[in-house]
């Protein structure tokens, strides 16, 4: 190899090692939707179960706001609860503030546009469909959620791509 081959060949591993190591180019990461119980499909859930989100990391203040129960599929009507973080911030406890009926159908709804404590956007369709999980469109909601028109859905319940999250459908026993 001749010494102005030798010498480019070194500049462009160079060059190479530099582009690589700018961390200003490479995307932040981003927290995960890690568990949910009951996960959509789940039959013979008890009447008085609490529901569970868990998260790879701690999430941000408010985002309890964007988890709701809906009786039936998603259009029908919410079902009032009270939830709770852990201390870390990563498993979000709902309790329904009366036990579910049996043998009814019921959804979860997980707002798409959730945000961890870093204000990184929430990995969920991939894994929340690995869990029973199907991703909601304006559409499938009939314009409507929780009684409002879905224009008046914060951007929780929003991601980049205009999905209106997850839903996890389950039946009580």
């Amino acid at each position: 190899m001749s010494r102005i081959s030798l010498a480019l060949a070194a500049a462009g591993t160079v060059l190479l090692i530099g582009a690589c190591s700018d961390s200003t180019t490479q995307p932040s990461p981003s927290t995960s939707l890690v568990q949910v119980v009951p996960q959509g499909g789940s039959t013979g859930v008890a009447s008085d179960s609490p529901l569970m989100l868990e998260f790879g990391s701690a999430m941000g203040t408010g985002m309890e706001q964007f988890v709701d129960l809906h009786q039936g599929p998603v259009t029908g009507p919410v079902v009032p609860m009270t939830c709770a973080w852990s201390g870390d911030r990563t498993v979000l406890t709902c309790a329904p503030n009366t036990p579910l009926q049996g043998q009814t159908d019921y959804t979860m709804h997980v707002g798409a546009g959730m945000t961890d404590a870093n204000g990184r956007a929430v990995m969920m369709e991939q894994p929340g469909m690995g869990m029973g999980g199907h991703v909601l469109t304006g559409g499938m909601m009939g314009g409507m959620h929780a009684g409002q028109d879905i224009s008046a859905m914060g951007s929780g319940w929003r991601d980049a791509d205009g999905h209106l999250g997850l839903a996890f459908p389950f039946s009580t026993n």
